[in-house]
Formats: structure tokens, sequence, C-alpha cells
């Protein structure tokens, strides 16, 4: 064995050590809720959102179509280029619940790169 080779045995617990790290970052803990908002309350919708940072929001058009979109507590949980933008989907209580939705053509309003600064949009308790 030469001196800048290692030996098998002590590259193994790292080997073990991002196998287990791969395994826990896929695991459905970090799986994201899936929530049909015409079956739930607008409150409960927005502290799910609190609650986890992001959900899928599912509910039907008016022509009968499935709608979903991921929907987020606070702009800064969107991935660039995306930026947050306020929305509303129906709840069972009501037609119109307020949300922060991921928009990823946001950016496409500005066609100089002037506005690169967005608001902060974070949904707070009532």
């Amino acid at each position: 064995m030469t001196k800048t080779t290692k030996p098998i045995r002590t590259m193994l617990p790292i080997a073990t050590l991002l196998a287990a790290t791969l395994a826990a970052s896929i695991s459905p803990a970090n799986a994201i809720s899936r929530i049909e908002t015409t079956k739930t309350d607008c409150s409960a919708i927005r502290a799910t959102l609190m609650r986890e940072g992001a959900a899928i929001l599912r509910y039907k058009s008016k022509r009968g179509l499935p709608l979903y979109d991921r929907y987020v507590s606070s702009s800064l949980m969107c991935q660039s280029p995306s930026v947050g933008a306020w929305a509303r989907v129906p709840a069972r209580d009501t037609n119109s619940c307020r949300v922060i939705r991921c928009d990823p053509h946001g950016r496409d309003d500005d066609e100089n790169g002037l506005l690169n600064f967005r608001p902060l949009l974070r949904i707070t308790t009532p």
C-alpha cells in the first residue's frame, strides 16, 4: 500500500454516512403536504402553510378541471428566479382565501432588470 491511497476500511464510514444522509433526505417525512382546498377551511390552509413552509393546494376550476400549484408561507420560500405573488384559492368557508404562490414569470415583467427588489410577502395570523 502506498502513502497516497487510503485503505478501504477508513473510507467505509464516510460512504455509510453519505448513504444514510441521502436516505434521510428522500424519506416521507420530507414530503410536501397536498391539500384539497374546497374541503378545508381557509384558516387551516394558512396554518399548514405557516407550519410547514409550503404545500400543494388543489381545487377544481369553474369548468371542473383540476388545478394545483405550490403555495408558500413566505416569498423567501420561492426558488430563484420565481417570485412570491399574492393569490386567492377557494376554501370550504370562503371563495377567496389569500395565500402566496411562487410565480415563475414574475421577473418577466422587468425587461431592463431595474426592479430586482421585490417586497417580502409573508402569511401571518389574523
